[in-house]
């Protein structure tokens, strides 16, 4: 009698035990600590080649559209999206506050400090901050822009960078103050498409033309497309006035274009002359 209620008892006990062991697995005590570092981490800070990452080069980053993300997915995989270009990565949690990532077979740590990532590499720091959105969407589309510039580069490779001449030359300028010709429609090494810009400053002032938003379209389409020269009085440029990649589809998209440069004093930036001319 008494040897079966010690039994009882003592399973009675195992099974509160086992109970009390699974509720501290499920809580804080028995978390796994790759939850820790499961999500998206965005660059806020560090320091790279002796340089300090402020504020202000962030908002620079942010304004020129270029990241630097990490996303650490719970399967063990991952992304790096560093200033635009994107490599895939393992990863694995070594504990509470270091995990160990893998890039092209080069493995480092990264630990968690004042719930921030921490990349040290040399001299140099990188400081990820978590976000609460979901940036593998943004990942993504670096990714398929980088794709993209390595097709113009290899095709670049294979001699399908374009150029022609245009005959005659365009005039968009000829008065007492310069002389402005297009020349030659270009596709260049980096995708970027535009025309060939002859120019020449008939004056005694020192001036700068450039590309006025508004005033340029391809086949009737508004467009923005950049230019700019400083030219002293007396002197002349060839240079290039070009829509970014993107912008248009193809070489061949570059027909029936009417643009716009402007000039203004170089010292003062009082516009001084406005003109356009259309390439069929």
């Amino acid at each position: 009698m008494k040897t079966t209620f010690k039994k009882s008892v003592l399973a009675f006990l195992t099974c509160v035990l086992a109970l009390a062991f699974a509720l501290t697995g499920c809580s804080g005590g028995g978390k796994d600590p790759k939850a820790n570092f499961v999500g998206s981490w965005e660059l806020s800070g560090g320091t790279t080649e002796g340089e300090e990452l402020t504020d202000e080069y962030m908002d620079m980053f942010e304004e020129w559209g270029i990241s630097c993300i990490l996303v650490l997915d719970e399967d063990g995989t991952g992304s790096l999206d560093l200033f635009s270009e994107v490599s895939d990565l393992k990863w694995e949690a070594k504990d509470a506050t270091t995990a160990s990532i893998t890039v092209d077979k080069e493995t480092t740590d990264v630990k968690l400090e004042d719930g921030k990532l921490v990349l040290e590499d040399g001299e140099d720091k990188l400081i990820f901050s978590k976000s609460d959105k979901d940036l593998s969407g943004t990942v993504k589309k670096d990714r398929e822009a980088a794709e993209k510039e390595e097709e113009v580069e290899e095709a670049v490779e294979d001699g399908d960078v374009q150029s022609v001449e245009i005959s005659p030359a365009v005039t968009v300028a000829d008065d007492d103050l310069c002389t402005i010709t297009i020349t030659e429609k270009f596709q260049d090494d980096w995708g970027d498409i535009g025309f060939v810009v002859n120019i020449v400053n008939k004056s005694d002032k020192d001036l700068t033309f450039y590309a006025p938003t508004g005033k340029t379209n391809v086949n009737g389409t508004m467009k923005e497309a950049w230019f700019s020269a400083h030219l002293m009085p007396g002197t002349n440029a060839t240079e290039e006035f070009t829509f970014s990649k993107g912008t248009l589809d193809s070489f061949d998209s570059l027909v029936n274009t009417t643009i716009g440069i402007d000039a203004y004093l170089t010292d003062s930036y009082e516009d001084v002359a406005s003109y356009s001319a259309t390439i069929a």
